[in-house]
């Protein structure tokens, strides 16, 4: 019984972790319709500059938010008004984008290469004190909790950008028409811009913390969390952003009682379901039947 809590326990800090690291990937996919295959590259990334800051002044990674969301914020925009219009304009933007963003994430792997090396980097989990804490008998690393804690926050505050503001219901009108919401008076590219740069800086912020939770840092890991990334927004719905809890939490209690019952088969079992989903529920598990562009 204690290895099932264990794995209950577990799964419950891994589906907030890849709640927010896949929530942006679903974000820009929902008002752009914009596959962004470098979206693990931006998670990469988010977790050298918080090592750097660790590195560098000591910073533990809630610290390192302060640096990394308002730098990867900016970088979106940036990123934005060169690439996405174009996209948009195209008359495929879904497949065009792939083709882009596959690009894209290479030309980040490398230049990860070229900054940081090979090797691999993590945070230390003395970073926090104590190092552990026990709850309900369990030993806990505090890193874990600081990360589910961190997570859920996110979550909360994407929820009220999204359903308590009016810039959040200018996002979800593009959501379901974007022709409607620009004949509405939306602006279209602003609304866009400010989604995408959410979408970078989310990723950013979960990197910080992804070596904790999950992987060791190098250049070469971004295309995992790109693929688990995608998997879970599969699961939950393409285009829901908040759907993207139901699909982390799947695949997190999937991976979570494979690793302790199956270890061998941990890493496959959250792709069988996801066929599974996908054969079953093609548009996701909060999907609706036919979506709406």
């Amino acid at each position: 019984m204690s290895l099932f809590v264990d794995a209950f326990v577990t799964s419950i800090l891994y589906a907030a972790f890849f709640s927010i690291a896949a929530l942006g990937l679903n974000l820009v996919f929902g008002v752009m319709r914009i596959v962004n295959l470098a979206h693990g590259e931006f998670l990469v990334m988010g977790s050298y500059l918080a090592i750097a800051l660790a590195n560098s002044y000591g910073f533990n990674p809630v610290v390192s938010l302060a640096v990394v969301v308002p730098v990867f914020l900016a970088i979106g925009l940036l990123l934005y008004f060169p690439l996405v219009p174009r996209l948009q304009k195209s008359g495929d933007p879904e497949m065009s984008s792939f083709i882009l963003f596959f690009g894209v994430s290479y030309a980040m792997e490398g230049l990860a290469v070229q900054l940081f090396g090979v090797s691999y980097q993590s945070l230390q989990y003395n970073l926090f004190k104590p190092i552990h804490v026990g709850i309900l008998g369990y030993i806990i690393p505090t890193a874990w909790i600081v990360t589910a804690a961190v997570s859920v926050v996110a979550l909360v505050l994407v929820y009220f950008y999204l359903y308590r503001t009016g810039l959040g219901l200018q996002t979800r009108a593009l959501m379901i028409n974007r022709d409607e919401a620009m004949a509405n008076g939306v602006n279209i590219n602003a609304v866009s811009a400010i989604a995408f740069g959410f979408s970078i800086a989310l990723a950013a912020s979960a990197g910080v913390f992804s070596s904790f939770i999950s992987f060791p840092t190098s250049p070469s890991i971004g295309d995992t969390f790109t693929l688990i990334s995608f998997a879970i927004i599969i699961i939950g719905a393409l285009g829901n952003p908040l759907a993207t809890v139901v699909g982390a939490v799947v695949f997190a209690y999937a991976y979570g009682y494979t690793e302790i019952y199956a270890p061998n088969w941990s890493s496959i079992v959250p792709f069988i379901i996801l066929i599974a989903v996908i054969l079953a529920r093609p548009q996701g598990l909060l999907g609706r039947k036919a979506r709406e562009f």
